[in-house]
C-alpha cells in the first residue's frame, strides 16, 4: 500500500471517531398509556368489589338479596306453626324486599295466603302436630306402609318426643337408625303388646311332634335331605320313575345316491 493511500485511510478513521453519536428517540403513545392505566384501575375496582362484605341487619342476620329474603321469609312462616301477618313478616325482615317480596311469597307452593286477613301460613306435607293426631293418622292407613319421620318433621320439628312416648306405651312401632338411634319410620301397632305370644299360637306350637334322634335321619332321607350325622356320599337320591330315556346317536345321512359313478367312495380306505 502506498504512503498516500495509508494516510487517507488514517484520516478517514479519525473523522469517523470525531463525529458525534446520535441517540435513538423513543416516541411514547399517550393513548396506550392511558388505556393501560384505565385497565389497572378497572382491575383494582374489581378486586375491591369482590372483597367487599355487605353489612347484615343486626337483629335478623340475613342478607339483602331478594332470593335470600324470600328463603328466610319461608323459614320464618314455617317455624311459627300459625298464620303470620304481613306486619310481623316485615318487622322480621326489617322491611327489606317490600311489596315485591310479598308477591313472590304468595307463589310458593307450600305457602297459603289469606287475602281477607292478609296472613301467610305454611302448609306441611302432613298436618300433624300432636301425638293423638299421629296415632289416628297411622291407624287410618289402609296399608302397612308407615310414615317417614322426615316428612313428619316438615310440619312438626319436635315430633321425636311424642314418638318416644307412643313407643313406650306400645301404641306404635318405630324403626331407628343403627348408630344414633334416630327414628326413621313409624307404624301403628295393630298386634297388641310387644314381646308377648298369644295362647293360640302357643298351643299350635306345642301340638307339633318332633321326631326322635334315631328317627330323624330316616325322616330327612324320605324328603331327600342329607342328615349332618350321615356321610353325604352314602345317601342315595330318590330316582325319578319318569326319567326320560337317553336318545341314541343319529347316523349320518347318505347323500348324492343318484350319481354313484361320478363320486368315489373313500370309506374303505
Amino acid at each position: 500500500m502506498s504512503q498516500s493511500l495509508a494516510a487517507d485511510l488514517s484520516a478517514f478513521k479519525n473523522r469517523l471517531k470525531a463525529q458525534p453519536v446520535l441517540q435513538k428517540r423513543v416516541i411514547i403513545d399517550s393513548t396506550a398509556n392511558s388505556s393501560n392505566n384505565s385497565e389497572d384501575e378497572g382491575r383494582r375496582r374489581k378486586k375491591a368489589k369482590t372483597s367487599t362484605v355487605f353489612s347484615q341487619p343486626a337483629d335478623t342476620g340475613i342478607g339483602s338479596h331478594m332470593l335470600t329474603q324470600l328463603h328466610h321469609a319461608v323459614e320464618y312462616v314455617k317455624e311459627q306453626d300459625r298464620p303470620v301477618t304481613v306486619r310481623a313478616l316485615q318487622d322480621y325482615l326489617n322491611g327489606v324486599g317490600g311489596p315485591e317480596l310479598l308477591v313472590h311469597l304468595q307463589h310458593i307452593e307450600r305457602i297459603t295466603y289469606d287475602p281477607a286477613r292478609k296472613t301467610y301460613e305454611y302448609r306441611p306435607l302432613h298436618n300433624i302436630r300432636t301425638a293423638e293426631g299421629l296415632l289416628a293418622y297411622l291407624r287410618r292407613q289402609q296399608t302397612f306402609r308407615g310414615l317417614s319421620v322426615k316428612e313428619l318433621q316438615d310440619g312438626w320439628p319436635s315430633c321425636n318426643e311424642a314418638i318416644d312416648q307412643l313407643e313406650a306405651a306400645g301404641d306404635i312401632l318405630v324403626l331407628r337408625t343403627r348408630k344414633e338411634g334416630t327414628p326413621r319410620l313409624v307404624w301403628a301397632n295393630m298386634g297388641g303388646e310387644m314381646g308377648g305370644v298369644e295362647d293360640e299360637f302357643k298351643s299350635m306350637w306345642n301340638r307339633l311332634s318332633i321326631p326322635t334322634a334315631a328317627e330323624l335321619p330316616g325322616r330327612l332321607e324320605e324328603v331327600g335331605l342329607k342328615p349332618t350325622s350321615v356321610d353325604p356320599a352314602t345317601v342315595k337320591k330318590a330316582t325319578n320313575l319318569h326319567e326320560k330315556k337317553q336318545k341314541k346317536p343319529r347316523k349320518g345321512k347318505i347323500t348324492n345316491t343318484h350319481i354313484p359313478g361320478v363320486l368315489k367312495d373313500f370309506g374303505r380306505i
